[in-house]
């Protein structure tokens, strides 16, 4: 089990104890100190809203778009369009399905438009879900300091599709980075 999990059983226990503790003593100290109980378990509830995930089809407000190179055909470039606001930028990762990408879609050039660049160590595999992408938005923030616009005007995230295969590839090569353990 993972350590926040411990945590949180731990002072759930500790919680109940004191609260048990206070009916069979009849003492108000033991039900003041199960009173501060509920704030220690506060540190170890999981964060549910730590990723986002993107589902084009549903909202019609993002689209992910494969641009192709014209002399290959193959796909350079995964270009994730959004509304401003959209993306909330002070999240943990913000994940999209590779299944979800349209092709052959023509992209109106926009003159105001602030783009992002994903690099490949922004990106990360999904644990549990195939074809899952995850972009690390803390990331994509700290280099938003040093630029003229902020995280609430960008509205592209550029990603090199070569970059998402490699993190795909190694993934598959090493089946040990999925919090399993290998020993000798």
């Amino acid at each position: 089990m993972k350590p926040k999990i411990w945590g949180l059983l731990a002072t759930l226990l500790l919680f109940l104890t004191f609260i048990v503790l206070s009916l069979s003593s009849q003492s108000t100290t033991y039900l003041y100190i199960a009173s501060v109980c509920p704030l220690l378990v506060v540190p170890f509830l999981p964060d549910i809203r730590s990723h986002q995930y993107i589902k084009p089809k549903g909202t019609g407000s993002v689209r992910l778009i494969s641009m192709e190179n014209k002399d290959t055909g193959e796909s350079d470039f995964l270009v994730i369009l959004f509304q401003p606001g959209y993306v909330k930028w002070n999240g943990g990762m913000l994940y999209f399905n590779l299944e979800d990408k349209m092709k052959d879609v023509y992209v109106k050039p926009d003159p105001y438009a602030a783009t992002l660049t994903v690099l490949k160590y922004d990106l990360k595999t999904h644990r549990r879900k195939k074809n899952w992408i995850g972009i690390s938005l803390d990331q994509l923030q700290q280099r938003t300091e040093q630029l003229s616009y902020t995280t609430n005007e960008v509205n592209r995230l550029i990603i090199r599709m070569s970059d998402i295969q490699e993190i795909q590839q190694t993934n598959l090569k090493h089946p040990a980075s999925m919090g399993q353990q290998v020993g000798a």
